[in-house]
Formats: structure tokens, sequence, C-alpha cells
């Protein structure tokens, strides 16, 4: 019997324990984001580092909304670490025609900035995270300098975005208005390289063990490849995501 109460009290004060790391573990992941905030509330946003950049113009005409940012043309509440500080809640929009951050500061809503690009290693926007990466610290990996979406990050590979826009003229009477179209480019990094993807023998090139399984998702996904391109990118690397998971090494 005395064993049994031992037992019972040894697991009595291990469960404290447990939850006190657990909560404590989860207050550690909101702890430098709220402190980051309360951080910047005491002194004043328009006092941080990331009030620099030169000021942004948007000297196009557009028709049709088809505009040069991402994900709209209006400000969204996002995340920026400019160097190496984050700031969270900040209202930045993506101009993906000049590939830069546009910030616009609390206490502005005429001005905004285009935010020093080399400084920016990362953002988030509309639930998307984008990374900086250069080119010359991946020389061979047919990458241009610039902000990639890290749009699947998975357990032996990662999946990036390039976004981009074309400009096209188009006149309307006399008058010259502007037009933005998409324009994507695809990599894999893997095994620490770089590969730039275009079409499905790119894929089955660096899957070849899920030939099989990447034909018949082509197959069954025609259509949204044609509607849809980067959604069905997305969709095909989250499935072979979970096949190399679930494949046995």
């Amino acid at each position: 019997m005395k064993t049994k109460q031992k037992a019972f009290n040894r697991k009595g004060l291990i469960l404290p324990i447990i939850f006190f790391w657990v909560l404590n573990y989860t207050q550690a992941q909101t702890s430098e984001e709220t402190l980051s905030k309360s951080f910047d509330l005491a002194i004043g946003k328009e006092s941080l580092e990331i009030n620099n950049g030169t000021i942004h113009i948007n000297e196009f005409r557009i028709l049709n909304n088809k505009h040069r940012y991402y994900p709209t043309d209006k400000f969204e509440a996002g995340t920026v670490t400019y160097n190496n500080q984050n700031y969270y809640d900040v209202a930045i929009k993506y101009d993906i025609y000049k590939d830069a951050i546009i910030y616009r500061p609390q206490a502005s809503d005429a001005v905004s900035l285009n935010l020093i690009q080399d400084k920016v290693t990362s953002f988030s926007i509309n639930n998307k995270k984008f990374v900086y990466l250069h080119s010359l610290s991946l020389p061979l990996a047919q990458l241009k300098t610039g902000y990639y979406e890290e749009n699947v990050l998975g357990k032996k590979f990662i999946f990036y975005i390039r976004h981009h826009r074309d400009k096209r003229e188009v006149l309307k009477g006399s008058s010259v208005f502007h037009e933005f179209d998409d324009n994507y480019e695809y990599f894999i990094k893997k095994e620490g390289n770089f590969h730039k993807i275009s079409t499905k023998k790119d894929i089955i090139k660096l899957f070849p063990e899920y030939k099989r399984k990447i034909n018949d998702f082509y197959f069954s996904s025609k259509k949204l490849l044609k509607t849809d391109e980067p959604l069905f990118y997305e969709k095909l690397m989250t499935y072979l995501n979970n096949a190399t998971e679930n494949y046995a090494d």
C-alpha cells in the first residue's frame, strides 16, 4: 500500500511539472511578439528603425484592377523582419513589379516607404511567408536576388514561389494606361540545392520514386493547373510532402 501511495505521490508531482513546462513553452512562443509590441508602443512606432526608406510613388494608371501589388493594392497588417528586428502588425503591401516591400508608418496616411530590400530578411502577409534569397550566396541555383514565398516547408524539401508581374501598356483613346499580369517561377530546395521547376519532367526528376503519383495528380488536376497554377503546385507539393513523410527511409 505504501508503494502505491509513493507512486501516486510521484505522479501527482510530475503532472503539475509537465503542465508548468507546457504552459511556459507556449508562453515563450508569444512572449517575443508581446514584448516587441510593448516596446514599439512605449517608444512610438515613428521612432523605430523600420521608418527608413525611399518614398513610394505609384506612377501608373491602371485598368481592370490589374495592379502591381500582392495580395491587393490596399495595406494589410503584416509582420516584417527588418535589420534582424521583428515588427508585428505593421501596415504593408508587396510591390511584386519592383520586388519591394511598401510600408506605411503609423503616423502617416499619405506617405508610404519602399523599405531597403536587403534589410528585410522576411515578411508575412495574407497568411503567406516570404524570405529574401541572394543569388551571390547561391550561384548555381538559377535564382534572382529577391523575395520568394516559402510555400511548402516540408520535411525533406522546401517549395518556393517567385511572384512577379509584367507591365503592359494599354491605349484608351488618347490616354495611356497599364495592366500588370502575373508571372511565376517555382523552385524546390532539396538536399541543400535549389532546383527550378517548369514541367512535370522536372518534378519527376527530383522525385523519381513518386512518378506514378505525380502523373496521377497531373491527370486529376489539369483543370486547376490551367486556372490557378500556384495553387496547383502548392497542392502537388503538399501531396508529395505527405508522401515523403510517410515513406520509410
